[in-house]
């Protein structure tokens, strides 16, 4: 088939071009500059492991010299060390991978092995030159004896006590400067000699000679422990360890370069036989593109006519869908002031009340008012005649006579007081007008809710104002558990709650009941339920409430869209809607609803069926679509 044959050839050609790719990354150029820094740092640590050696085999001959010579060769070695271990992170090998970690440890024990060879030469140098120093103390202190003594033989041991010192400093340069035991023996000897010497020196000769023989002594314990530390040194496995790196690192990167070149030699054929294989298939592509191109022709002319039939039946579907929106537009605007029509008679007899209020307060009002302009006159004449100061007391009291009738008139001060009685109930109508009208202005513009967060209860309170006319009779329990904040379109939840709660109405009809209005949920969730004692929705048309134009009320008593458009707008709100319902007991519907709002637009399309139903009674809410 097509597919098997687009599938193989795409790993065919995935296959060959990852085998491309396979040696073209093996013959990619190596970092030879690091793989010669290297190789020169291995250089470098074998000339100074050399000459550490070197060094420290002499260590007998100048201590001092080892020292300073040590010091810079273990610097130097420590830094050559540490660049080699820079370069093996980024140059990647067994050779390095294998050996370098062993090759550290060994330095740093051939490190502690140098510095105690340092200590031991420089200690038992000290001690040789404090031994001849001792010597040469007491021979001159035994020449000077001499002479002063007047015994010849005397004299004569004296002599043979400082040839003693001689000997004993000779051998112990000798036993210094030699390698092993090989004159440990005479060295001992001499020293024995010195024993009797020193029994028979006098006082001020006996305390030279006693750190001649410490000195010594220590001397000839000494020099076997430095010089078996001098072959532990040499012994190190450093060295080895140096060279078989060396070694290692020379064998991989020739055979790096022996891989190299095989993979060049195999990229070489390879890129050959893709020559001969895309040529291949340039012949067969350009044999098959002067089929298609037939094939084209052939299609192209048959497009030409194809395209005008196309282009007749889209502008037919064109304008049907036009005529389907229109008419769905209007079908939902019909419903909406289905909803309005049904609030009209109820909000109607709601306002005359307020009316009256004005109405009567504006009359009484109006009637006090000639009274009170009379009075206002009389009171004006009275202050003129006062203030003239030359009007007749007669003119007096009959000015006053006739303010006092027009003051009983009026009902005195109680009259004008409940002038702002009246004003108060005027204003009061008004303000009662207006709350209404705002009420009725959310459900004016449905099918336009601006999105935004408010506060369902508010809604609640507002739908339960304007409805109830239709709640005569019904008592209506709110149980606010949680914060009714809400993000969406406020008018549209509204239309909602009007739909939901007209049909609870309806469907306990005339003999009263309950409608229940609780609200819950948590943080991200807002729950409501509306449940009702109606009559309940029979199990067989619960599934289908929820399709448009569905309806179970008298012809002419409902479009079937109040149910459709409640569903369409909670589930744009990101929500759902579920009614439980059992004939005779009452229906409730519960809307879940996210915090957060969903993707929430004007409602502009019939509801669909997708509701959740469950025929089993829950509570009690909205009754029948």
């Amino acid at each position: 088939s097509a597919t098997l044959r687009t599938a193989l050839y795409t790993t065919s050609t995935a296959v060959l071009l990852g085998a491309a790719a396979y040696l073209a990354w093996n013959t990619r150029p190596t970092d030879d500059r690091a793989r010669t820094e290297v190789a020169a740092q291995l250089q470098v640590l074998k000339e100074l492991d050399a000459r550490w050696d070197m060094a420290i085999v002499t260590a007998k001959d100048d201590p001092r010299q080892l020292e300073q010579t040590e010091a810079n060769v273990v610097t130097s070695l420590q830094r050559a060390l540490a660049e080699l271990q820079r370069l093996s992170v980024s140059l990647r090998g067994p050779a390095l991978d294998t050996n370098l970690q062993g090759l550290s440890s060994a330095i740093e024990d051939k490190i502690v092995l140098g510095s105690q060879v340092r200590a031991q030469a420089r200690v038992l140098a000290d001690t040789l030159e404090k031994a001849l120093a001792s010597a040469t103390d007491a021979a001159a202190t035994l020449r000077t004896e001499a002479a002063a003594t007047t015994d010849p033989r005397r004299r004569e041991r004296i002599a043979s006590g400082v040839a003693d010192l001689e000997h004993v400093s000779a051998e112990l340069v000798a036993f210094w400067g030699a390698s092993g035991d090989a004159r440990r023996a005479t060295v001992a000897a001499a020293l024995a000699r010195l024993v009797q010497t020193q029994s028979q020196a006098q006082t001020q000769t006996q305390a030279p000679l006693a750190v001649l023989r410490s000195n010594a002594q220590s001397l000839l314990d000494g020099k076997p422990r430095l010089e078996s530390t001098i072959t532990r040194f040499a012994l190190s496995p450093a060295g080895p360890r140096l060279s078989a790196l060396t070694t290692a690192f020379s064998a991989e990167v020739q055979t790096g370069l022996e891989r190299q070149q095989l993979f060049r030699t195999y990229l070489l054929f390879y890129s050959a036989a893709l020559l001969v294989l895309l040529a291949w298939i340039a012949s067969r592509l350009f044999a098959t593109y002067k089929v298609i191109a037939s094939i084209n022709a052939a299609l192209q002319s048959a497009n030409e006519s194809l395209e005008q039939k196309v282009d007749l039946r889209t502008h037919e579907l064109s304008s049907a869908l036009a005529d389907l929106k229109e008419s769905e537009a209007q079908l939902i605007q019909s419903e909406k002031m289905s909803s309005l029509g049904q609030m009209v008679a109820g909000i109607a007899h709601e306002i005359n009340t307020p009316i009256a209020y004005v109405k009567n307060s504006l009359g009484t009002v109006d009637h006090r008012l000639d009274g009170l302009t009379r009075l206002t006159g009389e009171c004006e004449g009275l202050l003129a005649m006062l203030e003239a100061g030359d009007t007749p007391d007669a003119m007096l009291d009959l000015q006053l006579a006739q303010l006092s009738g027009a003051a009983r008139a009026l009902g005195g001060a109680s009259g004008v007081g409940g002038l702002g009685a009246l004003v108060k109930d005027g204003l009061y109508g008004v303000e009662q007008i207006g709350q209404i009208v705002n009420h009725l202005r959310d459900f004016s513009r449905l099918d336009r809710g601006e999105v935004q967060q408010f506060d369902l209860h508010q809604g609640i309170e507002s739908t339960l104002l304007l409805a109830r006319h239709l709640l005569k009779g019904i008592r209506v329990d709110k149980r606010f558990d949680t914060d009714g904040t809400l993000f969406g379109s406020s008018s549209q939840m509204n239309q909602v709650l009007l739909n939901l709660i007209t049909n609870a109405a309806q469907a306990i009809g005339p003999d009263g009941g309950v409608i229940t209005l609780a609200t819950f949920g948590d943080r991200d969730t807002l729950v409501v339920e509306i449940s009702d004692t109606g009559s309940g929705i029979a199990p067989e048309i619960v599934s289908k409430i929820f399709d448009p134009f569905f309806t179970t009320k008298a012809v002419g008593q409902g479009t079937g869209l109040g149910l459709s458009i409640s569903y369409k707008i909670v589930t744009q709100h990101g929500g759902r809607i579920d009614v439980r319902s059992q004939p005779g007991r009452g229906t409730m519907f519960r809307l879940s609803l996210p915090r957060s709002g969903g993707t929430v637009v004007g409602v502009s399309s019939t509801g669909s069926t997708g509701a959740r139903t469950d025929p089993v009674p829950d509570t009690t809410a909205p009754a029948t679509p």
